[in-house]
């Protein structure tokens, strides 16, 4: 088994990705990075223990998402989707093109942007997206 990694080198590579979507360190779209299992009371936090790698988001002190695993991707996909979701919205409404469902130009920016971090998480956020067209088909 490969050595997981510390919280530190964790942050540095989540830094290192988000750099190629052109986020600072500074980004308050970036996870809370925890020493131990503490977490953040409102928002996503990040932690590695000796089962794994951790990911937690909290509302108003409850747990509203978590993800464990021993693979440091299954964590890195889950904090870029959201970066990349919010990063997309922020385009899209600033871009919007009248009389399209807002969904397919917010999905076309947030793959363009997860395929500049890893082309497999652009590939599965694209399945994720078809699961839902299938249900929620585009307006126009």
């Amino acid at each position: 088994m490969i050595k997981a990694m510390n919280i530190e080198e964790v942050k540095n590579y989540i830094y290192k990705l988000g750099t190629k979507i052109g986020l600072e360190k500074n980004s308050k779209l970036y996870p809370f990075f925890s020493e131990s299992e503490q977490v953040f009371n409102d928002g996503p936090s990040v932690y590695v223990d000796n089962t794994g790698y951790h990911y937690v988001v909290m509302e108003r002190g409850k747990i509203n998402k978590i993800i464990e695993s021993v693979e440091i991707d299954d964590i890195i996909y889950t904090i870029f989707e959201s970066i990349t979701f919010s990063l997309a919205s922020e385009y899209e409404a600033s871009h919007r093109r009248i009389g399209e469902d807002s969904r397919k130009q917010l999905w076309e920016k947030q793959l363009e942007l997860l395929g500049k971090i890893n082309e497999r998480f652009a590939e599965k956020c694209k399945q994720e997206i078809d699961r839902i067209l299938k249900i929620a088909p585009y307006r126009n």
